[in-house]
């Protein structure tokens, strides 16, 4: 693919040019649980121009094809390394970093509390209850998602891919129920603006619940729009 067009899907676009991830996180695109969209039907309720935007997008684009930036088509890549590179990378950087996001939302709660008590006790019980959902769901993967597809590449048969099907409708469940729970973070953070305020672990947790949010977007397109795609 040489150029981005309105009429391609968002997933497929991420597969193509990963950092066109960026530019959709910015403008607030899902294109992991609703990546199966067009770009110009996940532009209609932006307060964007299409053209402008997907000229931006290819001028980026053009960049990318002529650096010398590493990309792997995980399309074309054997779905067990896939997941190798999943666990290893999004896997292993979720668990830390929701690790030390609990001791600093915790420590900005109790510290701050007098500043804005229902905004921080509201940001507190969402991250709880993604911090919760996210580390049993990575869980499952590891212990049962994957094996099952492993087991499925190495003796196929319709029984075990019917299996695993089944057991990925309630993975994407799961996957939309963390993407409402972003949502709603980033509402009550005002998009993640600081109150003047705030502190340095202030500051802190924001940037790493910005930098969880992104991560897991890329995540998960991995897993909705490639992995289970390709089994």
């Amino acid at each position: 693919m040489k150029r981005i067009e309105l009429n391609q899907i968002l997933g497929d676009i991420v597969a193509v040019y990963p950092g066109a991830a960026r530019k959709f996180n910015e403008y607030s695109i899902d294109y992991c649980c609703n990546g199966n969209r067009t770009l110009k039907e996940a532009l209609k309720d932006k307060d964007v121009n299409d053209n402008d935007f997907v000229e931006s997008l290819n001028k980026e684009f053009r960049e990318f094809l002529n650096s010398n930036e590493k990309y792997i088509d995980w399309r074309k890549e054997d779905p067990r390394k896939l997941i190798k590179h999943i666990v290893d990378t999004h896997h292993r950087f979720t668990f830390d970093t929701l690790r030390e996001l609990d001791e600093l939302i915790l420590k900005v709660t109790r510290v701050h509390y007098n500043h804005a008590p229902e905004k921080l006790l509201v940001i507190h019980k969402l991250f709880g209850e993604l911090k919760l959902d996210l580390e049993e769901h990575l869980i499952k993967e590891e212990n049962d998602l994957f094996p099952m597809i492993f087991d499925y590449l190495d003796n196929r048969s319709e029984k075990k891919r019917d299996e695993i099907f089944s057991y990925i409708g309630v993975i994407e469940s799961e996957h939309r129920g963390a993407g409402h729970i972003l949502s709603d973070l980033y509402r009550e953070t005002d998009g993640y603006k600081l109150p003047e305020w705030a502190c340095t672990t202030f500051k802190l947790v924001y940037r790493k619940l910005q930098e969880l949010e992104k991560d897991l977007y890329v995540h998960i397109h991995k897993e909705n729009s490639i992995l289970f795609k390709n089994i």
